[in-house]
């Protein structure tokens, strides 16, 4: 599944000319009012915008993994003098050219066409992968962090802490042969996941503090890992394969 990750100015809203006292229109009958959702030190606006038909799956499916999981999300990546954002925007629009889900600032839009089509399936894990990006918040120091880390812890937290039973991220037979450490989502989610049990289980939170402050060098892996990046992304491989042959 594709996600885009993308960083945007905020935008200033205009004012109409007219009275500044005039009250806001009520929102149409088809189109339902944004809920607003105070859970703790933080606060959720689910807007159904052009998929009023989804009011019901963001309130009853959507809201309590939210609730749940972007506090859990903040706790595993911390990072000196950091405050995350306490307030999230979750909004349902159609021009999205295909991809399911993207995260700009504090906003995370959601392709409704797509999420109509997998409501019993990626939607809700797709949400947690966009949430783990509004919490990130890499900087552009000296050294940016590479694409593929920051695709890839999304999705290792996705997939081996949010869903593990359903194995999205494992590999096979089938794809193994080409798999690389740095090919991003689903594969380097997997790299992610047997750094953190084989060789430092804090790994990703340190890897997570260094990208947001803009300090990402491969000397983390040898630092914290106890290797270089290369040697660990061919123990991960040789690991892997062993696993699928049963030795």
């Amino acid at each position: 599944m594709t996600q885009k990750h993308i960083a945007l100015v905020p935008l200033l809203a205009c004012l109409a000319a007219g009275s500044l006292h005039a009250e806001t229109p009520a929102p149409a009958a088809d189109k339902p009012a944004p809920q607003v959702v105070q859970a703790g030190s933080y606060t959720y606006t689910f807007d159904p915008g052009t998929a009023p038909d989804l009011k019901g799956w963001l309130e009853t499916e959507l809201t309590p993994v939210v609730k749940e999981w972007y506090p859990k999300i903040v706790a595993l990546l911390p990072s000196e003098g950091f405050t995350p954002s306490s307030t999230v925007t979750f909004r349902f629009q159609d021009d999205m050219k295909g991809v399911p889900a993207w995260a700009a600032g504090t906003t995370i839009s959601l392709n409704a066409g797509w999420f109509r089509n997998n409501l019993k399936g990626e939607a809700r894990g797709c949400v947690v992968h966009e949430m783990v990006h509004v919490v990130q918040r890499y900087g552009r120091g000296k050294n940016p962090t590479p694409g593929w880390i920051t695709e890839g812890i999304p999705d290792y937290i996705r997939w081996f802490l949010y869903e593990p039973q359903t194995k999205g991220a494992e590999l096979n037979r089938g794809n193994i042969a080409n798999a690389k450490y740095d090919a991003s989502y689903r594969v380097t989610a997997n790299f992610l996941d047997w750094v953190v049990t084989s060789k430092n289980k804090d790994f990703v939170a340190k890897l997570n503090a260094a990208a947001r402050a803009g300090n990402y060098t491969d000397e983390i892996w040898k630092e914290h890992a106890g290797a270089p990046l290369e040697e660990l992304g061919t123990q991960w491989k040789k690991a892997r394969e062993e696993k699928l042959a049963g030795k």
